[in-house]
């Protein structure tokens, strides 16, 4: 079987860390050279020091290839791949209090901004949980990332929102996103079939888009509220 073949972008500093880290670290199992990343004295004794010293160069080589001139001068004199790993992660991955109360700062306090949309959106807020995940030995549970995701809804979602929630004892951050997903394909068809092309960001539809054709609409519950189909029993009044 052929080696597998995937593009690595060179880290330069100001990128997704985490995501280099965990691409980096599954080309070096595919090279069978990851175990260059731990510390050499837990490698087996069998290995004699030529095949230590191979380990750590070819390991090393692949490692400063996906790295921009800029971070590699930041790891000058790291003569190997276990030394120059540990200085990355000291370098951008630091563990220290500061961070970890800025991370968490930026994570319970997430909005989703009304000028991207909802997958990139999705994309800001887990690449906050996972960066926080891999410095921080206090795991954030599902249910909690769920409610915190539900909370950094705008105004425009308060709908979808309270029909997320309505009718469950519990809540996953999973359910939440298929929910919001499939809550944008319905505003998506529905812009598609009134002619209204224009580019559906989170903030939703626009609040004076009422005057004309407001008849027309998807039918209402009782209390005025429009009636959801839920994407996993397709009935109305929730979603799942």
């Amino acid at each position: 079987m052929g080696s597998l073949k995937f593009e690595l972008s060179p880290f330069d500093g100001s990128g997704d860390f985490s995501s280099w880290r965990k691409k980096m670290k599954a080309l070096l199992v595919q090279h069978k050279l990851h175990k260059a990343l731990e510390d050499p004295t837990t490698l087996p004794t069998t290995m004699t020091d030529v095949q230590r010293l191979e380990l750590q160069e070819n390991a090393y080589s692949i490692i400063i290839l996906y790295l921009a001139d800029n971070v590699l001068r930041q790891i000058d004199g790291e003569d190997t791949a276990f030394k120059a790993w540990n200085k990355l992660e000291q370098l951008y991955l630091t563990k220290s209090l500061t961070n970890r109360i800025l991370l968490k700062e930026k994570f319970f306090g997430f909005r989703m901004d009304t000028n991207k949309n909802l997958e990139q959106n999705l994309d800001d807020f887990k690449k906050i949980a996972i960066t926080l995940a891999s410095i921080d030995e206090e795991k954030i549970g599902d249910e909690s990332q769920a409610i915190i995701l539900l909370n950094s809804l705008p105004d425009s979602y308060r709908e979808v929102k309270a029909a997320i929630k309505f009718g469950r004892k519990s809540i996953t951050l999973d359910e939440v996103t298929a929910a919001l997903r499939s809550w944008e394909l319905e505003m998506k068809s529905e812009a598609k079939s009134s002619g209204n092309g224009e580019s559906l960001n989170v903030r939703g539809r626009s609040k004076d888009r009422n005057s004309k054709g407001r008849g027309k609409s998807r039918s209402k519950s009782k209390n005025g509220s429009k009636s959801f189909k839920c994407y996993h029993c397709h009935e109305e009044g929730h979603i799942r």
